[in-house]
């Protein structure tokens, strides 16, 4: 239903904008470029328009295949491709209105830079709009079941069978990513050298600082890594820095299993993050342990030790979700 009613949100744009066709319509010219507060370049107002309503069309069609076609956008994915197509869609029409009404009041030589921006601030609030009237996707019992294999669900355990969790680790490394991160700060680290050589600015030459420390360190963070799963549940920290790059608490585990773990499927190799799912996958890929979450979600994690440790791993976790099942259903 909600997913319905954001769609219908993506959509209303287009009929706003014909309607309103009857009180504004299209003048001979359009401002589109500025010099200072003075336009200085023009475009036809009918020309204007047609790329105007081209854009609504388009959004309000992608709109209704994203509300009724389910399986080619999944749940997880809806919020965000409908919250998108909202912003674009409010924004062409906002910028439509705007644009001829401030030339119907001021002329075409009139208008200032700042009434089309109006319209960028519409459609990121409309786009906040439809985030919020979607909401975050969770999976009824039934559907819960249909994503979890039957043979990975949790078992709640409780009474005699509750036994104390044994902490499990297995350290995780990516050679990949380690050349990655070096290559990154050599490469920004050169460009640095020829701005200051060039004398190109103090501020191109941090914003290539930052840059190449951003990225270069973040690959280096997540070289090298330490799954962990206790009776709290599973996490992942870099043994870099005392830093935890994905957490997965116990109450919150629905199944968990072993599966080949391929970068292609996953996203790549290193932290990959998607609206259905998270994967760390080390170098070429190989045996994991592949989180079913609560809410919709995967997390997969590549362990370099081999199948054996892995199913270890997943065994520890699957009995400490187990025995919070447990303890809740008692």
């Amino acid at each position: 239903m909600r997913r319905t009613l954001t769609g219908l949100w993506a959509m209303l744009p287009l009929a706003v904008l014909l309607l309103a066709l009857g009180l504004l319509p299209p003048p001979d010219r359009v401002p589109t470029h500025w010099s200072g507060r003075v336009p200085d370049g023009f475009a036809s107002g009918p020309g204007f328009l047609a790329g105007v309503i081209a854009t609504t069309v388009v959004c309000t069609v992608l709109a209704a295949i994203a509300s009724i076609a389910r399986r080619m956008v999944p749940p997880s994915w809806g919020r965000w491709v409908l919250s998108a197509v909202a912003g674009v869609a409010w924004g062409a029409a906002l910028l439509y209105l705007i644009t001829a009404w401030r030339v119907a009041v001021d002329g075409a030589d009139g208008v200032r830079e700042w009434w089309p921006l109006l319209a960028l601030v519409g459609a990121l609030l409309a786009g906040v709009v439809g985030y919020a009237v979607h909401g975050r996707w969770v999976p009824t019992a039934q559907q819960l079941a249909d994503l979890v294999p039957e043979r990975s669900r949790v078992q709640a355990v409780r009474g005699r069978a509750v036994e104390s969790v044994e902490p499990w680790t297995s350290p995780v490394s990516s050679r990949t990513m380690q050349v990655l991160g070096w290559g990154l700060l050599a490469v920004f680290a050169a460009v640095a050298v020829g701005i200051v050589v060039l004398d190109q600015g103090v501020v191109l030459l941090v914003v290539v600082l930052l840059t190449g420390a951003i990225a270069g360190g973040l690959a280096l963070l997540w070289s090298r890594v330490l799954v962990e799963v206790d009776s709290e549940g599973l996490r992942i920290r870099s043994r870099v820095l005392p830093v935890t790059v994905a957490t997965v608490r116990a109450e919150d585990v629905a199944g968990a299993d072993v599966q080949d773990l391929d970068p292609l499927r996953w996203g790549g190799i290193g932290l990959r993050a998607l609206p259905d799912r998270t994967a760390y996958i080390a170098d070429g890929g190989g045996p994991g342990i592949v989180v079913y979450q609560r809410d919709g979600r995967r997390l997969a994690v590549r362990i370099t030790e081999g199948d054996h440790a892995a199913r270890v791993g997943a065994r520890t976790l699957l009995r400490a979700a187990g025995q919070r099942l447990g303890a809740g259903s008692s």
